[in-house]
């Protein structure tokens, strides 16, 4: 298979992947971003866990590994501006949950109170991705908001106005030329909760 073949099917998880937003405090401050590194890693339904993979260079990355808490919501198709104002911005130059209406939940993560849904967790595992961090996560506390369709990378590419997209594209760029840089410097550490 060649490195274009091998991109293309990868590339598969990512597009049809729910866009999530992900929620934490620390220090008192709280912040949020996008994601679509959200997958279930539990089959055992009483006992529900999630695989968050956040990058690096994300400011929510902070506050996830030193808090170990935080909260995932699924977003309707509608709040494509959620998806703007998590994702297309850093948490170090604006106060993204400024004008979003939110509660603090039993992490003290906090809870978007318009989403489609939300679950908490606590992370009890990490493990190095170089570039990124994979948290595993303990759901704690979760609920459907208002139901309906989730937003999908796609469906945000498709409904997204293109200067959003041309935007988000020259942001993920940046993102990868710095990811290239340390995405083979994994640290092998076992990590300790």
């Amino acid at each position: 298979m060649s490195k274009e073949e091998e991109s293309s099917v990868a590339g598969i998880f990512w597009s049809l992947a729910p866009v999530v937003a992900i929620s934490s405090s620390w220090q008192g401050k709280v912040n949020a971003q996008i994601a679509v590194t959200v997958i279930t890693a539990s089959i055992v339904h009483s006992v529900p866990r999630l695989i968050l993979g956040i990058w690096k260079g994300n400011y929510t990355h902070e506050f996830i590994a030193n808090s170990k808490a935080c909260a995932v919501h699924l977003l309707r198709k509608e709040q494509l501006g959620l998806v703007k104002n998590f994702g297309f911005y850093t948490g170090r130059e604006r106060e993204k949950l400024k004008d979003v209406p939110y509660d603090l939940g039993v992490t003290g993560s906090p809870i978007l109170k318009d989403a489609h849904s939300y679950a908490e967790c606590k992370i009890i595992n990490a493990m190095d991705g170089g570039d990124m961090t994979v948290f595993l996560a303990s759901v704690v506390d979760g609920r459907i908001i208002s139901g309906g369709e989730w937003m999908t990378l796609d469906y945000f590419y498709y409904a997204a106005p293109s200067e959003w997209i041309a935007e988000y594209g020259e942001k993920l760029s940046r993102s990868v030329a710095l990811s290239l840089g340390g995405i083979n410097n994994i640290d092998y550490t076992p990590w300790t909760p």
